[in-house]
């Protein structure tokens, strides 16, 4: 089985400028302990950056990490969806290695708690189910499930799942939700290429209930760079 790593890590954050390039522990930014963690795992045949920036490409290859190209500007935006990203580099490196990679991991930076138990969990899941996908996914706190949750409609009040939200009666009813926590997503090469997705139906998870941070905003990243000098 041959895995291709991708960590994502485009220039335009709007929260923080630069996010990717934040130290996160000791001197390390937030791609390069991305990074550290994938390799340490042994468990990628190939890891990648996938930036636009040659900021970033120069920063990292004086500190040992290649790039062997930047992505194109129009797939750096806003709106541009992790599946057309994690499509394009797959085409891309499975041409310069020469060779077809079985699965693609996605790894955000800007989630730097994760741990190589979760990426090897998910390895062992994968195979010993034979799935498409894993997912690493967290669990929604109740009072946040998806049938509470209230939209705003010309200045008033509307349920924002009007069918399910105006009969809800007690959280114990609730159903457990979950949410993609940026951990990892391994996904096949089959489900990429020619399903076109990359939450094909047989798609496993590992839960995970360690501290998690998805960082967005300047306290999120002091909140993780506390937690991790404590681990």
């Amino acid at each position: 089985m041959k895995i291709l790593a991708i960590i994502p890590a485009r220039s335009g954050s709007k929260g923080i400028k630069n996010k990717n390039l934040k130290k996160i522990i000791g001197n390390k930014t937030l791609i390069e302990h991305a990074y550290e963690i994938a390799d340490k795992s042994k468990i990628f045949d190939k890891i990648i950056i996938s930036t636009d920036s040659i900021v970033y490409k120069n920063y990292l290859e004086k500190n040992n990490i290649q790039i062997d190209f930047l992505r194109p500007k129009k797939l750096s935006t806003d709106f541009v969806t992790d599946l057309t990203i994690i499509k394009y580099e797959l085409k891309r490196y499975e041409k310069f290695y020469k060779t077809d990679f079985d699965y693609v991991c996605l790894l955000q930076p800007t989630s730097p708690l994760r741990k190589i138990s979760h990426l090897k969990k998910c390895l062992n899941l994968l195979t010993k189910r034979k799935l498409d996908a894993v997912w690493t996914v967290s669990q929604i706190n109740s009072k946040f499930h998806p049938i509470k949750i209230l939209k705003v409609k010309k200045n008033l009040l509307r349920y924002s799942d009007v069918k399910r939200g105006s009969k809800f009666i007690s959280r114990q009813l609730l159903d457990n939700c979950y949410i993609r926590n940026g951990v990892a997503y391994f996904v096949s090469r089959k489900s990429i290429l020619k399903k076109n997705t990359i939450l094909p139906q047989k798609t496993g998870f590992i839960l995970i209930e360690d501290k998690i941070i998805n960082i967005d905003n300047l306290n999120e990243l002091k909140e993780a760079r506390e937690f991790l000098k404590k681990s």
